[in-house]
């Protein structure tokens, strides 16, 4: 059942059902709604420098999954839609497609519960493709501060190995790690690590983004 809050009963209710998350023996699939948002810091961690701050809006859920506008929190200019699972894994991603889904999570969730998942991703303009072989784990509950609050989250870890579809090459070849931060009563992260390796195993993406404010309809 989905109620609607005004932002003080929120803030009474929240910390209450947050402190109570550690004691839960597993987490089911989110449920967001329409007008539910969620706002991040980028950071650049490789470089040491904060990025753009933006916003993502559910504007529709149906049986093709999640749909969400990506804007700019302090213009509202629209960056990118995209499309995520019902789990809120990531399908369309602006320009990267996959198929199925990029399986971040694998609902019901619980500490030790792991999973694999091969998955393929193209870049229609790019006219590239890519091969993903996905490791997913969830270590345990863990308590988080970002500038948005502290929060109770289950700290998952996403490997995923991939290589290119279209290249006699190993430069389109490496492997990414996500770990992130997912709090059930946010039907979201509220922090992600981001880092990227080459085929020699060289690090040259490392990114962050941070839950700055949400909306819960």
């Amino acid at each position: 059942m989905t109620i609607k809050r005004s932002f003080a009963v929120l803030c009474f209710i929240l910390p209450c059902a947050l402190a109570q998350a550690g004691s839960r023996e597993s987490v089911s699939s989110p449920a967001p709604v329409v007008g539910d948002s969620w706002t991040y810091q980028y950071t650049d961690v490789w470089k040491g420098v904060k990025g753009n701050t933006n916003r993502m809006e559910v504007t529709a859920v149906d049986e093709n999954g999640i749909h969400v506008d990506v804007k700019r929190a302090a213009s509202g200019a629209l960056i990118s839609t995209q499309l995520f699972s019902p789990q809120m894994n990531p399908v369309d991603r602006g320009a990267m497609h996959f198929a199925p889904s990029f399986a971040r999570y694998a609902f019901p969730l619980a500490p030790g519960k792991e999973w694999n998942s091969d998955v393929t991703g193209n870049n229609p303009k790019q006219g590239k493709n890519w091969r993903y072989q996905i490791k997913g784990k969830v270590l345990d509950w863990e308590k988080v501060k970002v500038p948005a609050g502290e929060f109770d989250a289950l700290k998952i870890v996403v490997e995923a190995t991939y290589s290119a579809q279209d290249t006699f090459t190993k430069n389109g070849s490496g492997q990414l790690t996500e770990t992130v931060w997912f709090v059930p009563e946010l039907n979201n992260f509220v922090k992600l690590d981001y880092r990227d390796t080459d085929w020699q195993g060289r690090i040259y993406n490392r990114d962050s983004w941070e839950l700055t404010a949400y909306v819960r309809k």
